[in-house]
């Protein structure tokens, strides 16, 4: 019914958490080791038990064939052949399980037997698996008729010789019934002690989980914003003594919390501030393209901007815009500020600053993620750029977007040598390389922005620091 629904929702949720719960699992856990011993215990209890039950049994037989080798001794030299038959009906009528008995004389004649049909004939001796057997008599496990027996060689002595041998089967059914009921009396033994231990398990995982679970709760309400939560202490053992250390911990986090903000802050602005500045030496290098670096980012933004970036997407863009000519620190002073064209061995130079610059960024992890623009942003659309020759949708996006406002810039700034371009030039030029050197689509997108783009528009947060 629908009403019954909130109900089966709310014991579906209890009995999942009961099954991701401690309890459970310090119950299962318990109940594993409790297996484990029990089970381990028990075949060490029914591998004595087995043996010693053999070992009854070979002794028993032995104490059945010396009862029938001591008196056939003097039989067998009398000729008494009555008294030899006499002698092994009566021991195999007192041995239920006994599968037959056999006089052999010293020729290896049977003399006398349970069943008199075989008295006269050569013994057929068939042999088995031996089995250690009690001083002065051989026995092995044979297979007769397709059961298994145990059978027993015991010699027969007078006057200190040897005159023949005793035989005699014992079914193995008997030990096997014996240690069938062993095992079934051990199974019902561990069984009550696997029950008594689950009970057990599940009462001490709840006294264990009682307080891990309020700790829990404590950490939930933590992560939650909730901080400073106290925990009521209940013990004083190990468990109360956690709980009061959390609940010092909780203050203490409730302490540090507003410290390590503020730390965070101050961390963030002292490494804006080191991009700026350094991006600002970089820039002061040259004196003809002092503030390049703030000019590039600030073009950057609008192409981010209208590309949808997020705020954290134009604030990394913005942190490679000041640093995509940081390789430029080893390039020479008398390159940087020449006034005239660089000849090939000065513009090598020059092209090396992208692989300068991402060797210097990879000193940092921090800056790692900066690389890429770095590295690829004198790429060409067409792939003849440079250092990795790079084309098309291969170049990363923060790359394109600075090779478009870096070149703008370069374009629009004045040199000894010519004078920078007005806008309209720019786009005119840019537009001539659209599809060569920069992507159709953000040179289309770059020139719309640049119709009403303002030299001296408000700079970003990071920009106006410069």
């Amino acid at each position: 019914m629908p009403q019954d629904r909130p109900r089966t929702i709310k014991m579906v949720e209890k009995l999942k958490k009961f099954l991701q719960g401690i309890s459970l699992k310090l119950a299962m856990v318990s109940l594993v080791l409790i297996l484990f011993v029990t089970t381990l215990s028990s075949l060490v209890v029914i591998r004595l038990v087995d043996n010693f039950l053999l070992r009854e049994l070979v002794h028993r037989g032995r104490a059945i064939s010396l009862s029938a080798a001591i008196p056939a001794g003097y039989s067998i030299l009398a000729g008494e052949r009555l008294a030899l038959d006499n002698l092994a009906v009566k021991i195999r009528e007192s041995q239920p399980d006994l599968v037959y008995l056999a006089i052999v004389d010293i020729n290896g004649i049977v003399v006398a037997h349970d069943e008199l049909a075989l008295v006269g004939t050569p013994y057929q001796e068939k042999k088995g698996t031996p089995v250690p057997a009690a001083e002065g008599a051989e026995v092995s496990l044979v297979e007769r008729s397709g059961e298994e027996n145990y059978t027993f060689r015991t010699p027969i002595e007078f006057a200190g010789r040897r005159v023949g041998d005793v035989y005699l089967g014992i079914d193995a059914a008997t030990l096997h019934l014996a240690r069938r009921a062993a095992r079934l009396q051990l199974f019902l033994v561990s069984a009550l002690m696997v029950i008594l231990g689950v009970g057990g398990a599940f009462l001490l995982s709840g006294f264990i989980t009682n307080p891990v679970k309020r700790l829990a709760r404590g950490v939930s309400a933590i992560k939650n914003g909730g901080y400073g939560v106290t925990i009521e202490v209940t013990s004083h053992d190990e468990l109360g003594e956690l709980t009061h250390n959390f609940n010092q911990m909780s203050q203490m986090i409730l302490e540090q919390k507003e410290n390590l903000e503020c730390t965070a802050r101050d961390l963030e602005r002292s490494s804006l501030s080191t991009v700026r500045i350094l991006a600002a030496a970089i820039d002061a290098r040259d004196q003809y393209t002092f503030g390049h670096s703030a000019r590039v980012a600030r073009l950057s933004l609008r192409i981010g901007t209208a590309l949808g970036l997020e705020d954290d997407q134009l604030t990394d863009l913005e942190m490679a815009c000041f640093l995509h000519d940081v390789g430029k620190i080893r390039v020479p002073d008398l390159i940087l500020n020449k006034e005239g064209p660089l000849d090939d061995r000065e513009y090598r130079l020059v092209r090396c600053h992208p692989d300068q610059g991402a060797e210097i960024l990879s000193i940092a992890e921090s800056l790692h993620k900066y690389i890429p623009v770095v590295l690829h942003h004198h790429e060409w659309y067409d792939g003849s750029g440079y250092p990795a020759g790079l084309q098309g949708e291969d170049i990363p996006l923060y790359a394109q977007i600075v090779a478009l406002a870096d070149c703008y810039d370069a374009i629009t700034t004045s040199r000894p040598y010519r004078p920078g371009a007005s806008r309209e030039e720019a786009i005119a030029e840019i537009r001539r390389f659209r599809g060569t050197q920069f992507s159709p689509v953000l040179t289309d997108l770059f020139s719309d922005i640049l119709v009403d783009y303002q030299h001296d528009e408000e700079l970003s947060f990071m920009v106006k620091a410069v």
